[in-house]
């Protein structure tokens, strides 16, 4: 993985909202195109609600990001929107 993007992304999600955070995410719902940036951002993203105490058990089993549905946050926890 990039560190520079990495770190670039981390940096940007830090100041982000939570709420800001989980449209982060949903942006993401759908699309197929994967590259070290993409991977960098994916990494960041979910290590930044993690760090913020956020369940992301719905969506990351601690190697494999899932991004095939939308979620929302309830309670501290990503969950998936029906």
């Amino acid at each position: 993985m990039n560190n520079s993007f990495y770190n670039d992304f981390a940096a940007r999600f830090a100041a982000g909202t939570l709420s800001s955070l989980v449209e982060s995410f949903n942006n993401q719902v759908g699309k197929r195109g994967f590259n070290s940036a993409r991977a960098a951002y994916d990494q960041a993203l979910i290590d930044e609600l993690v760090r913020r105490g956020i369940d992301v058990s719905a969506v990351f089993d601690g190697t494999t990001i899932s991004f095939a549905h939308y979620v929302g946050l309830d309670n501290n926890s990503l969950v998936i929107r029906k």
